[in-house]
């Protein structure tokens, strides 16, 4: 197991110091201009999911074009938006599954630090759910189902199509992939479960495979997230509305959710697409994408109870749209920060091509006017069309965006970093008694936690994964008085090896301490 040197790396956030910039202004340190593109070829290059790294390292998953057909692509970047040479020698990776085209769409950072990949690969003539899983360096990791890849069919034979959307890690380190799959008359959502070693996990709905039908239109799953009590969330779009479906660690459709496990939401006389979920530390459940309003399309977002029903806190009904003009808006990725505003990632037509956009949300569902204009920021890379496609929160609290740029001949990566407003620093302290003490660390699955307050606070202690989701809660709303405290830490049975950070907050700042497990 790897040890920590005596420092600990910290993360210091003070919510009430002054930003250095206009919250969703273009981030300057990162590649000069906040802004980065990426070829691997001369040919269409399509980033669609970013992942962030523990160390700040940004992970882009996308595909490419080989000159004959379509492979996955793998792009890794420093965090001043340089390529990461350490990773296959110059930052990139292709991934071929056969002789056809290979679509990669989603990627998800394992707490060992290892990558996955999702997306679908065309066999004979459908497709069928495809997923790679690489090591830090790059190569693919043979650990993994013998060659590092694995596909899935979900029954239809070559004839039929299943794609793969959106990839999750649970805590137990197993591995989830929702999408769609047509298996005859019509297209259901569609979800697969595998062990760490790439096996399906038959626990999982006896096979590991699932199919969920919302009616008698075409559904299709876009975008997985799980619960921290490992309930899965799968959300898209049924007959034009969003969809959302929430399932058991079995498989089973849980029936507290709504009645029987599904929700559908319209938001008006036109059709809506549900593109991306995300579940906040509360367990209520944002569902973003985009919804015909009018003439146009808008960027929209659902909140859901835990129950599934609409959260009527959030703008009255539930319900958001938000728009970027008279062309038309779609978003495509959410994200939640650790203060509880949504932002949401996409793009919008400017009436001659189409930019990168977000979007930042109150808690309540108000624009956060002071993010951006009225809560809004449009990026362009070129005179040609822009795409974001993903969004994700660093560990410094920087906003990133992955997606695609073109120039009217080629397309390539594009990222872009921007500052939130959230103030935060790195800083390396020592084991002193005024900074947060944790021990043993590596953690078996006992610690201690030493901290002093200076002032009487209202505390939360949670354990956070490497992509700053919510592990476990320790402490919610504690009120502590000022000076030493001490707590023991116990970690799940089943959480993966790896590295977690230990966030302890108040509403006046966050500290996070890096441990291992």
């Amino acid at each position: 197991m790897k040890r920590l040197s005596p420092t600990l790396t910290t993360l210091f956030l003070t919510l009430g110091a002054a930003a250095s910039a206009q919250p969703g202004s273009l981030d300057n340190s990162f590649s000069s201009d906040g802004k980065v593109t990426t070829a691997f070829g001369s040919g269409l290059d399509f980033g669609f999911s970013v992942a962030v790294q523990l160390d700040g390292r940004i992970v882009v998953a996308g595909n490419t074009d080989n000159g004959s057909d379509r492979d996955f692509a793998l792009a890794r970047y420093n965090m001043d938006g340089t390529v990461d040479n350490s990773f296959s020698g110059d930052g990139k990776v292709t991934t071929a599954f056969g002789s056809g085209n290979d679509i990669g769409l989603a990627v998800a950072i394992q707490p060992d630090g290892r990558i996955v990949m999702a997306g679908f690969a065309y066999v004979g003539s459908g497709r069928d759910f495809v997923l790679a899983r690489y090591n830090t360096d790059g190569t693919l990791d043979n650990s993994f189902s013998a060659d590092g890849k694995v596909t899935t069919d979900f029954g239809t034979g070559d004839a039929g199509d299943d794609d793969g959307w959106s990839v999750a890690i649970q805590q137990d380190g197993r591995i989830v992939v929702a999408g769609y799959s047509n298996i005859g008359t019509s297209v259901d959502f569609a979800l697969a479960r595998y062990n760490t070693d790439g096996t399906l996990d038959n626990s999982f709905s006896a096979d590991g495979k699932v199919t969920t039908d919302f009616g008698t239109g075409d559904d299709s799953g876009a975008s997985v997230a799980i619960q921290l009590d490992g309930k899965i969330v799968v959300a898209g779009s049924s007959s034009g509305d969003f969809a959302l479906a929430r399932y058991n660690t079995d498989g089973t459709l849980d029936n507290s959710f709504s009645g029987d496990g599904k929700v559908t939401t319209d938001f008006g006389t036109g059709s809506s697409n549900g593109r991306s979920v995300a579940i906040q530390p509360d367990g209520k459940i944002v569902v973003a994408g985009r919804a015909y309003v009018g003439t146009d399309s808008d960027l929209a977002i659902a909140r859901y109870s835990t129950d599934g029903t609409l959260d009527n806190s959030f703008s009255g009904d539930g319900k958001v749209s938000t728009d970027f003009g008279t062309v038309g808006a779609d978003g495509n990725s959410v994200t939640i920060q650790s203060n509880g505003k949504i932002i949401v990632a996409g793009s919008a037509s400017n009436g001659t091509d189409s930019d990168f956009v977000l979007a930042r949300y109150n808690t309540d569902g108000t624009p956060d006017n002071g993010f951006g204009v009225n809560g809004k920021v449009t990026t362009a890379f070129g005179t040609d069309s822009d795409s974001g496609e993903s969004v994700a929160i660093a560990p410094d609290g920087k906003i990133v965006v992955a997606g695609s740029t073109y120039n009217g001949i080629a397309s390539d990566f594009a990222l872009a970093r921007y500052i939130s407003g959230l103030n935060v620093g790195i800083v390396d302290l020592s084991l002193a008694n005024s900074a947060p003490l944790i021990y043993p660390n590596p953690i078996n699955h006992h610690a201690t936690l030493e901290y002093t307050l200076q002032n009487a606070e209202v505390i939360s202690i949670q354990l956070l994964d490497m992509q700053g989701r919510t592990v476990q809660t320790f402490i919610a709303g504690q009120v502590q008085a000022a000076g030493a405290h001490r707590l023991t830490i116990d970690l799940p049975e089943a959480l993966t090896s790896g590295q977690y950070l230990i966030a302890i907050s108040s509403p006046n700042g966050k500290f996070m301490v890096q441990v291992v497990k």
